[in-house]
This record gives C-alpha cells, sequence and structure tokens, in this order.
C-alpha cells in the first residue's frame, strides 16, 4: 500500500508508533550502548579538574605542612574535606626510594581517612575501603614511565594483569592524547584510572600528585537496564497503540465528517449544514464551509434569477422584431420607417446585451485587454452628457454636467466612457422621469473624482456591499431596461479594478444614490 493511498487515521497511527520506537531506540543506544564511554568520559573529565584544583593548592606549600598535619590556611582539612566529598583518593609522593621498606604495609586494609608517612609520603588521604593503597612497584612503574615519556600531566592507567609482575600492569598515557583511543584502553577491562601530575612544592620538594577517581564497572547496570528496557519497550508499545488509535479517531473523524458533507455540495446540494466538533481548526473550518454554502447559494439563486432575466430581455427583442417583420411582410402597407426603426432599435438593444455579456465574461476570467491613452475626460463627458441628453430627452430626463477645469488622464478610453454610460444610465432606470441627475467632476490634488449622483429610490445599507455582484439586482422584481443590459454595475467593476482605479457608492433609500471613481491627473515629465 502506497503511502498516499493511506487515509488519515492510519498516517497518525503508524506515526506515533514509530516515534514511540524512535525514542525507545534513543534510550537503548544511550542508556546501553553508550553508558560505558559516557561514565568514563565524565569521570576521567571530573578527575582532571581535581588535579588542576588541587595542583594549585599544593603548590603554594611546604612538603611539612603536609606530613605533619600543620594547617596553614586549613589546606589539610580542606584536602580532607575534598577527598570525601568527591569520594577520591589524593596521593602526594616524593622520592620513592625513602619508603621502598614500608612496602609490606601497602596492603593492609585502611583504618584511617588520612595517612602520614614520614618516608618517601607526603600525604595520603581516600575514603573507605574500596581504594586499595597503592604499592610500591605501581608507584615505581607509575614514576618511571612518566619520567621516561617526560609526561607532567598524564593518566596511568593499571589494567586488570593475573600478575602485578607484568610489565603491561600499569600504562600511563599523555592527557593531550586523543579520546576516543583513551576510551579503547579504558574499555578494555580497566581495574582504574588516575589522573597524575608532578608538582613543585613552594620549598622545592619535587612531587607526584596523584588523584584516583575509582571507576565502578558499568556491566552489571547495563545487564538489568536491558531487562528494565524490555518491559519498558512493551509498555510503551501498548500505550503509544493505544494512543494512536484514540488520536487518529480523534482526529480523522470529524474531518471525514466534513469530507461526506462536502460531497454532497459539491453535487449541487447548497442546503447542508457542516457539523463537527473536536479542535480548534475543525471548528473554524465549519465556520468557512457553512459561509463558502451561504455564498454559494446565494450566488446560485442570483444566477438562476439573472438567467431567467436575461432570456427575458433576449427574448423580447427577438419576438418583436419577428413580430415586426412577419407584420411587414404579410400586411400591405406595413413596410414603413417607423416599423423599420422598431426594429432596429431592438436589434440594437440585443447588441447591447450580447456584448455586455460578451464584457463580463472577460472581466470575469481575466481575459480582458486595456489599451490605456491620454485623452481629456472632460471632454469625455460633455460629449457622453449631450449624447444621453438627446436620446432620452422625450422621458423629460434632466442631466446636469458640473465641472471647473480640463482633465487629461491615462487610461483605456473606451472603458472608461463605458463606465460613465453605465453609471447614467443606472441612475436614469432607477430615478422618476423628471429627476435631476448630476454628474460631477472634482479635481482633489493629484486625482480626479467623477460622481453620478441621482435623485432616485435609493439603495439599502445592507444592499451597498453586493450590488457590484455579477447576479445581484436591487429589484427583485425584474423589469426590462430602458436602456442597457443590467449588468453594467458588475462590468463596471471589473474595468476600474482592471484599471487599479478606486471605486464607490453612498445612497440613502428614498434620497438617491451617488456612483463614483477616482483617476490619477496625468502630468508630463518635465
Amino acid at each position: 500500500m502506497k503511502l498516499n493511498k493511506l487515509s488519515l487515521k492510519w498516517k497518525l497511527f503508524f506515526a506515533v508508533i514509530i516515534f514511540a520506537l524512535v525514542i525507545v531506540c534513543i534510550f537503548i543506544v544511550f542508556q546501553i550502548g553508550m553508558l560505558g564511554n559516557f561514565y568514563r568520559t565524565r569521570k576521567i573529565k571530573k578527575t582532571t579538574a581535581l588535579v588542576n584544583k588541587v595542583s594549585n593548592i599544593v603548590a603554594s606549600h611546604e612538603a611539612v605542612e603536609f606530613s605533619q598535619k600543620i594547617e596553614v590556611d586549613g589546606v589539610v582539612s580542606e584536602l580532607d574535606k575534598l577527598s570525601a566529598d568527591e569520594e577520591i583518593a589524593i596521593y602526594l609522593i616524593t622520592d620513592i626510594s625513602n619508603f621502598a621498606s614500608n612496602e609490606q604495609d601497602e596492603h593492609a586494609p585502611s583504618t584511617t581517612k588520612t595517612e602520614i608517612i614520614n618516608n618517601g609520603w607526603v600525604y595520603k588521604t581516600y575514603q573507605g575501603e574500596s581504594y586499595s593503597k597503592l604499592g610500591y612497584q605501581t608507584i615505581r612503574k607509575i614514576r618511571e614511565q612518566a619520567e621516561k615519556l617526560e609526561l607532567k600531566n598524564f593518566y596511568a592507567v593499571i589494567l586488570n594483569a593475573p600478575d602485578p609482575t607484568i610489565d603491561d600492569y600499569v600504562q600511563v598515557f599523555d592527557t593531550q592524547m586523543p579520546k576516543k583511543k583513551l576510551q579503547k584502553i579504558l574499555a578494555s577491562q580497566t581495574k582504574t584510572v588516575m589522573c597524575c601530575s608532578f608538582v613543585d612544592l613552594v620549598d622545592g620538594t619535587d612531587c607526584l600528585l596523584i588523584i584516583d577517581n575509582k571507576l565502578v564497572p558499568v556491566d552489571a547496570a547495563v545487564n538489568t537496564m536491558k531487562l528494565q528496557l524490555m518491559y519498558i519497550t512493551l509498555i510503551v508499545i501498548v500505550l503509544a497503540t493505544m494512543i494512536a488509535i484514540l488520536l487518529s479517531k480523534y482526529i480523522s473523524k470529524p474531518i471525514s465528517k466534513l469530507n461526506s458533507t462536502a460531497k454532497l455540495m459539491a453535487a449541487g446540494n447548497y442546503d447542508v449544514v457542516f457539523e463537527g466538533n473536536g479542535y480548534l481548526e475543525v471548528n473554524e473550518l465549519n465556520k468557512t464551509l457553512n459561509n463558502t454554502v451561504s455564498e454559494l447559494k446565494k450566488t446560485e439563486t442570483l444566477r438562476r434569477e439573472l438567467m431567467a432575466n436575461v432570456s427575458h430581455d433576449l427574448r423580447t427583442p427577438l419576438t418583436m422584431i419577428m413580430g415586426y417583420a412577419e407584420m411587414m411582410r404579410d400586411i400591405p402597407g406595413e413596410n414603413s420607417p417607423e416599423n423599420l426603426k422598431i426594429i432596429i432599435d431592438e436589434v440594437d438593444r440585443l447588441n447591447v446585451l450580447v456584448n455586455d455579456m460578451l464584457d463580463l465574461s472577460k472581466l470575469s476570467a481575466n481575459t480582458a485587454v486595456m489599451h490605456p491613452q491620454i485623452f481629456c475626460v472632460t471632454d469625455n463627458l460633455i460629449e457622453i452628457v449631450d449624447r444621453i441628453q438627446k436620446f432620452n430627452e422625450n422621458q423629460g430626463t434632466n442631466i446636469k454636467l458640473q465641472y471647473d477645469q480640463n482633465v487629461e488622464v491615462c487610461a483605456d478610453e473606451s472603458k472608461i466612457e463605458q463606465v460613465i454610460c453605465n453609471f447614467i444610465y443606472n441612475a436614469i432606470n432607477y430615478s422618476s422621469p423628471s429627476s435631476l441627475i448630476r454628474v460631477v467632476q472634482e479635481v482633489n490634488g493629484d486625482v480626479v473624482r467623477i460622481s453620478v449622483i441621482d435623485e432616485g429610490i435609493g439603495i439599502k445599507e445592507e444592499d451597498l456591499k453586493v450590488i457590484w455582484e455579477r447576479y445581484y439586482r436591487v429589484d427583485k422584481a425584474h423589469k426590462r431596461s430602458s436602456k442597457g443590459s443590467g449588468l453594467g454595475l458588475s462590468i463596471v467593476k471589473g474595468i476600474l479594478e482592471c484599471h487599479k482605479f478606486k471605486y464607490g457608492v453612498s445612497s440613502k433609500v428614498g434620497e438617491g444614490s451617488t456612483f463614483w471613481f477616482e483617476m490619477p491627473i496625468y502630468k508630463e515629465k518635465e
């Protein structure tokens, strides 16, 4: 089964299971596979820091202060406390030849935390019986190997050799050696690792400082953790499975419900209601889809109304053309100029309707092409107002143009003329025959505003936002327009938005409406 064919429920299920397994694998790698390395690295890093700290402490004191436990600035107590707090053994050793005779005592159990030995030992302290005392052979090998390699700061590694007399029983390594190489050595059955440094005391005594931070074997802990991790893995998988099932149902169920409802909407059923809850995103999607359904329902209703109205407007001129043509053919004497004029007028009306429908279709599909040019919009207003006034003078229409100067703009002249005509015809259609229609040109800075003001029926406030829609009509009861197709405002909106010009309308019911648009004034570049 391909991943893109899996449902959301199964994708969520597998995602949670895989996530749980990845977490378990990471836990296994770090807690079992890398536990030893992490533990040894931390121990060595901490012990190295302690060597530097103790070196700084003892370097400013004399050997006698440590050998006779003379408290100067509390240094002996400080070392005792450091040994107790950090659980480490601290050795400060001078010439090893002085205490060779004491080798027999080196394997006696420790009974005190601090031992002072004057024959070679300057100072040593260690915690409890977990630290065995360093023997003469061990110390001799550590010092000899360090001096041979000319090391000041180094690690001393005591291996689990069957016989302490073997040369490889003790090995020293520079602290600058690669960490990976040191880890490899420590991982091979190492008994202990010590951090060492040669320190010159203030009285000139050359001492070897050894700090033993004992390495505890982690094999037993790892074996225990393996058993624990086996149970933890089973528990995590069971819990992850339960969570994955619940989570996938919780997330996918409302989405599946929305999908089923959306299929009904796609089939043309706009009476559906999107229901579903569970989380914020689904609730927001429900609101959005319900708003979409509501708008689609309105659009579909308006589209049907428009189709019925346009069909009526198309049939009416065709019927009249056919009727008058048949009358002129069949009845002698009816072939008169008056009847021919009626036929021509209806053809013109039909032509306007078809052209408007084509214009609206192009604007809606963003395929309309604008041809901007420089022209005097004032001259256009004068010509348009004069033409429409003469055409409608029999109806008593009174159109008045107001302007104070000639203005040039850069736009598609024919489209701007179409906008102005649509505004004026819209005002004529919704005004009484004797009312005044004012066409006003106003210059505001770098912008010219063209307004068409009527004294018609006005527009309700809730309708102002939707009158520009392609299927919207203010009057629901269709009547045949005296001029125009009834698609004018939708065409106006498309033309002005293509030019990126501002436009708008203000209106009050019973007082009339004001339709306007603005264009930038053209100014020649100096």
